[in-house]
């Protein structure tokens, strides 16, 4: 090994393996410069351009340094390798013998101005071992390239075939498996998945668990590459999967797997992708074609159903009533929508029931129990008048799950779907529709979207019912009511009567025209000022406020004179109202008028009555008091005399006792004159204490009463502006009033309480309670709570409270019941207004 052994010693590493080995990237940027220039590499990328050349270029050093070593060493399978990535690039047979040529020239080029003309016989032996591996690389990968190139169009041809004559990939993807598993070396296990929106499903296999693909074919579509498994679960010794992508979007992943073999070869994996690749594309026209199809039957089917809802709509524009309206809807969206029978409930106005008003598939012993049916019962009804939206079964077994009362129930166990569609109007919903359908459904988009219109349609088919039901019952009520209204102006005993906005009279009664003394003719048309000239000035501007304001005038008294009896002085009672229209549009006004003129006469005479009576009652209170006031002086002077017998004593007491309570009387009597006829009973206000006056009435109580127990209760301060001599009157006739009418051994109770600007003093007694009837009356002069009575004077005591009370600006109230008993409460201010009554 003499040359060996010179060129070991040589200078400058002038092997050509080490040339290789020091020079490899030098190599490669010269080759990647001239290798761009080739047609099918232009659009690849560096490390796709490269591939397996750095690999390649170490094993070749290897094989040329056995000159030296004599070692044997090839090139193994890279040549293969790299024929069959370049196939998968898309290189044709003479771009890939270009590429080897190319990289000799390279490499002899370099390698050429590195060693120039020394020692070139010493490195012929390596030229030729080099000339020789590169021949045996470029057959090698021209070999492999063919054969596999024969393969992969023998594979792509079936692939055509498979797809020939069918769009439906239910047929073409099991075919497609047969043709990968057939053309693929130890392959046999295979399955396909394609995108269902975010998810993947499989839609054909063979041989591979869905469990194990599932996860793996997940991988590969989020990393858009394929991916290889060894050793794999299940027996599976390999698995390889590559994505299908088209415009760059993945629409599903295609794996293989061996029980057999350790690994693919790369022939394998590349025949399978480009095999995946064909197929990815006639997946695609499939898919397409698919969506044509359901395009063009959602359109049929979309004109069908505007057909069958033009058809439902005239049905409509000819249906009136509710009944009518029902009819179609029930009988034509049973038809429209496809469904086996059919119902529809509507809403009670108070919203508490439904009430069935059509159906259709259904006996009537099935129907009978829902005639009406609270709205709150759990049906689907229920759900759809609630929510105002579809509610939609596809299954009998969903329907059941929320439904469980139905099952067993023939109405429910007959049917595979159901539906029930809101009859709804912008917010309100006035019932529903539903539907049952005898297999299972799936309700698309397209249907819900129909079932909404159809839906909206039949509601305003129903308020139109509902206006024309409105309508009729209004034209008859109206007819009605104005017979009625003819019949009460012709009977009634008031006059009525109608003007217009200009106060000319539209309408009138026999009674309101002889009330004007001018015939019924003569009114209509005339104003207000041409028929009553007299009494225009008062009533027309009753009539414009009438008018303005929109507000009735009730209960006026007027007095004039009338056309048919002038200088006679008349009174009316008399009642305005405006008459509107249903938009609320004012027409004019209307009036009720009664003649009150014997009314008013006869009050009067009785106002002169009452008023002598009150006059006469106060003349002679006083004029009672002189000789009263002399009886008193004089008994009093004769019990104080000394020398008269006991039995003479006691009739002086008599007297004294007889006197004393006429005197009270008399006192009463001149209060109640001066209420009634004086102004008011007169006050003597000043500062003073409400407890205390209280308290000195309760001891007076206690010595009249001494069997009798009196409680007193004061919370706070009770200074005021009061006449305390009234104010014990109050408390005094409020006292005795509730020990004359107390229950006999209980108690009465005082209570005082502080209120700020105000004080109040409640007086209460157990006891029979004041009568409901008589509780109105009870402050009124004359009157008593309970009768018949048993209880001295004249029945003033109370009126007497009021007119004191209110003297002082306060209120007395009476709250009486036979569990509480009766309570008197007199509210009093602490400083009296100055419009409050008294002198």
């Amino acid at each position: 090994m003499a040359d060996s052994d010179i060129s070991v010693s040589a200078p400058g590493r002038l092997r050509l393996c080490e040339f290789i080995q020091d020079e490899r990237d030098r190599i490669l940027e010269e080759w990647t410069r001239e290798a761009r220039l080739l047609p099918g590499a232009q659009g690849l990328s560096r490390p796709r351009l490269l591939d397996h050349l750095p690999d390649l270029l170490e094993r070749l050093s290897y094989v040329v340094e056995t000159v030296h070593t004599g070692e044997h060493r090839t090139l193994e399978d890279l040549p293969e390798q790299h024929a069959l990535d370049r196939l998968d690039a898309g290189f044709d047979l003479q771009e890939v013998t270009s590429e080897y040529g190319l990289l000799r020239a390279c490499i002899l080029r370099l390698y050429s101005e590195h060693v120039g003309e020394r020692n070139a016989a010493v490195l012929v032996r390596e030229m030729l071992l080099f000339s020789q591996t590169f021949d045996t690389a470029v057959g090698t990968a021209v070999a492999r390239y063919a054969s596999t190139r024969e393969r992969t169009l023998v594979a792509l041809d079936r692939i055509s075939e498979a797809a020939l004559g069918t769009e439906d990939l239910g047929t073409f993807l099991p075919k497609l498996l047969r043709v990968i598993v057939e053309s693929t070396e130890s392959v046999d296990s295979l399955a396909l998945l394609l995108r269902e929106g975010d998810a993947l499903r499989v839609h054909a296999e063979v041989g591979l668990e869905e469990e194990v693909g599932r996860g793996f074919a997940e991988a590969i579509a989020t990393e858009r590459r394929p991916k290889e498994l060894r050793s794999g679960p299940h027996g599976l010794q390999a698995l390889y999967g590559v994505p299908l992508l088209y415009d760059e979007e993945v629409i599903g992943v295609a794996y293989m797997g061996s029980r057999t073999a350790p690994e693919f070869s790369n022939e394998s994996k590349l025949l399978f992708r480009v095999m995946v690749g064909r197929a990815t594309g006639l997946i695609v026209q499939a898919q397409l074609a698919l969506r044509e199809r359901e395009a063009l039957a959602r359109v049929r089917a979309q004109e069908a159903r505007t057909r069958r809802l033009q058809e439902v709509t005239a049905a409509l524009s000819g249906a009136h009533t509710l009944e009518q309206v029902a009819r179609v809807v029930v009988g034509r969206a049973v038809h429209a929508l496809g469904a086996a029978s059919g119902s529809m409930g509507l809403l009670t106005a108070d919203g508490q029931y439904i009430e069935l008003l059509e159906a259709t598939g259904y006996t009537e012993e099935e129907l009978r129990p829902w005639r009406r049916i609270p709205a709150d019962l759990p049906v689907m009804f229920r759900e759809a008048i609630r929510t105002g939206d579809l509610v939609l079964y596809e299954t009998k077994e969903a329907f059941l799950a929320d439904y469980p009362v139905w099952k067993g129930e023939p109405t429910a166990e007959e049917y595979g779907a159901f539906a029930t569609l809101p009859l709804k109007l912008e917010a309100r919903v006035l019932g529903a529709l539903g539907l049952s359908f005898r297999e299972p459904h799936v309700f698309t988009q397209e249907e819900r979207d129909y079932m909404l219109v159809l839906a909206g349609q039949c509601a305003q088919a129903l308020d139109r019912a509902r206006l024309h039901d409105a309508e009729q019952r209004a034209r008859t009520e109206s007819q009605l009511a104005l017979s009625r209204l003819n019949v009460l102006m012709d009977t009634a005993p008031v006059g009525l009567g109608f003007w217009d906005t200009e106060l000319r009279y539209v309408r009138l009664n026999e009674r309101l025209a002889e009330m004007n003394g001018v015939p019924v003719a003569e009114h209509l048309g005339r104003s207000l000022r041409e028929v009553l000239p007299l009494l225009a000035p008062t009533l027309e501007p009753l009539f414009r406020q009438v008018l303005e304001r929109g507000q009735a005038l009730v209960d006026l008294e007027l007095k004039g004179e009338t056309p048919s009896a002038p200088g006679v002085q008349r009174y009316w009672l008399v009642s305005y109202y405006p008459v509107r229209d249903v938009d609320g549009t004012t027409l004019g006004l209307g009036g009720v008028v009664v003649d009150i003129s014997d009314r008013k006469r006869a009050e009067e005479e009785l106002r002169r009555t009452a008023e002598f009576r009150e006059r006469f009652l106060g003349i002679v209170s006083h004029d009672l008091r002189i000789p009263l006031t002399a009886i008193l002086l004089s008994s009093n002077t004769l019990i104080r005399s000394e020398g008269i017998p006991e039995r003479q004593m006691k009739s002086i007491r008599r007297i004294i006792t007889s006197a004393e309570r006429m005197e009270r009387m008399i006192s009463e009597l001149l209060d109640f004159t001066r209420g009634r006829l004086g102004g008011g009973i007169p006050l003597h206000p000043r500062t003073a204490n409400l407890g205390h006056i209280c308290r000195h009435v309760v001891e007076e109580l206690e010595a009249g009463e001494p069997e009798r127990e009196l409680r007193l209760k004061a919370r706070g301060h009770f200074e005021g502006e009061w006449d305390p001599d009234r104010l014990a009157q109050v408390l005094g006739n409020l006292g005795k009033n509730a020990l004359a009418y107390g229950l006999p051994g209980t108690p009465v109770d005082f209570v005082l309480e502080d209120e700020g600007d105000t004080v109040s003093v409640a007086v209460h007694n157990e006891g029979p309670p004041i009568p409901p009837e008589r509780l109105s009356h009870v402050f009124e002069p004359f009157q008593r709570a309970v009768e018949p009575h048993t209880v001295g004077g004249l029945g003033l005591g109370l009126f007497i409270v009021e007119q004191i009370v209110a003297a002082h600006g306060g209120t007395v109230r009476v709250h009486s019941t036979e569990a509480e008993g009766t309570t008197f409460t007199v509210r009093l201010p602490r400083r009296r207004a100055p419009s409050a009554g008294g002198a």
